[in-house]
């Protein structure tokens, strides 16, 4: 598991990429172990996605009626709805990359955006943060989500643009493809968990 200074090496290399600068990809380990490394970064993100979990923990219950109690077992089902939304868009991109030609683009797509959760999940992780510490702030909470969301797309749009070779139409259906897929899943399977509060 690659340690901090090699973690924040790589989120500098975002950064540059982000920024339009090819430095930046020589920051990044794009070979056949870094590939396998960037997996690594959901470990990392686990301390962030955490916090979204209690936050979401906290807003099931406070709208379930009284005496409503939550297990390891939700726990883990946020676990597995997380797992798959993250690595379907991947496995999407891995098949469909051959037939729309950008097989050989794939390794710095994965590895880039692998390493784009860590620095998204612990900024995501701000507004769960303040849900849980400060009771009555959905309005706050979300306006700061939404913001974060619309810079997130921009972000991973700019990156994958930049991994693309400036290739605007395809860094643009990669975006959606990374967003959409992910999103529907993530809905289907909370409702089959029982994860969406009921009242």
């Amino acid at each position: 598991m690659p340690l901090l200074d090699e973690v924040l090496a790589y989120i500098r290399g975002l950064w540059l990429l982000a920024q339009g600068n090819e430095e930046g990809f020589r920051w990044l380990d794009f070979s056949e172990s870094g590939l396998w490394r960037s997996f690594t970064s959901m470990l990392w993100c686990l301390p962030a996605i955490a916090v979204t979990w209690a936050s979401w923990r906290l807003y099931y219950l406070s709208v379930m009626p009284d005496g409503t109690t939550i297990g390891i077992g939700f726990i883990f089902k946020l676990l597995v709805v997380d797992l798959v939304s993250w690595l379907l868009p991947l496995v999407l991109i891995a098949i469909l990359s051959r037939p729309l030609g950008f097989a050989g683009a794939v390794v710095p797509i994965v590895v880039t955006t692998n390493w784009l959760s860590v620095p998204l999940s612990y900024a995501m992780a701000v507004p769960a943060a303040i849900r849980v510490v400060i009771p009555g702030s959905q309005g706050l909470t979300s306006f700061i989500w939404l913001t974060l969301l619309v810079i997130s797309v921009a972000v991973l749009f700019r990156l994958l643009r930049m991994v693309t070779g400036n290739q605007t139409l395809l860094a643009s259906a990669l975006t959606a493809l990374f967003l959409l897929p992910s999103m529907m899943i993530g809905d289907l399977l909370q409702r089959f968990f029982g994860l969406i509060p009921t009242s």
